[in-house]
This record gives C-alpha cells, structure tokens and sequence, in this order.
C-alpha cells in the first residue's frame, strides 16, 4: 500500500511526464517518481524545472528514457519537454508553474484514507 510521500511522488511523476513531448512516459515516469520520493523522504520537498532544459531529476529522467545525450544546456532538450515549468512537491500538495511567470494553483495530494 502506498503511504502519502509514494502518492504525491507519484502524482508528480505524472503531471512531468503528461507534458513529455517525446520518449517513452511510462519508463520516465517510473524513475522521475523514485527520484522525487527519495528527496521527500530525505527533505520533505523536492524541486523540479526545466527552464530551457531540464536541471537536477528530471534531467537524470531525460538520460534514463528519452535521451542519453541530452546534457541539460544550450537547449539540448528542445522538443523533449516544455520550457520554464517548474513543479514543487510537497507531501500533501503540488505546487506548478507553468511557462514563464505562470504559477497556477496548487493541487492539492488527497490524504490516504484510513481503514476502519
């Protein structure tokens, strides 16, 4: 069963890899979502961007399974995901920007139900 931090990596995963404009989503996705688990159980948060190319997770998600020879500058990605997104990750909340200076609302990870 998953706990609140795998639902929220989760949910991460798939808001990046819904804006992957080439490659494989299914295999990004996966490794984007352990990469930003470990940072939310190691830190609380993790951060990801692609300004013009992707930085940091996303970066090793792109190499891993869409491109091994994107080098995350000089637009190296062009084509692969969308520029200046960023997506905050919080336990209980996602928090995107969406093109230049276009931060949207937060959405929000629903707690995990408990059994009774």
């Amino acid at each position: 069963m998953a706990d609140q931090i795998t639902k929220a990596s989760i949910a991460a995963a798939k808001w990046w890899a819904d804006r992957l404009q080439s490659g494989d989503r299914e295999k990004f996705s996966a490794i984007l979502q352990l990469l930003i688990e470990k940072d939310l159980r190691e830190h609380g948060r993790s951060y990801t961007e692609c300004d013009y190319d992707p930085h940091g997770h996303l970066l090793a998600a792109v190499k891993a399974a869409v491109d091994p020879d994107c080098r995350g500058f000089l637009f190296s990605a062009r084509g692969i995901l969308p520029n200046k997104h960023e997506l905050t990750i919080y336990p209980d909340r996602l928090e995107p920007k969406e093109g230049y200076g276009n931060w949207t609302d937060a959405i929000q990870v629903p707690p995990l139900e408990e059994k009774t």
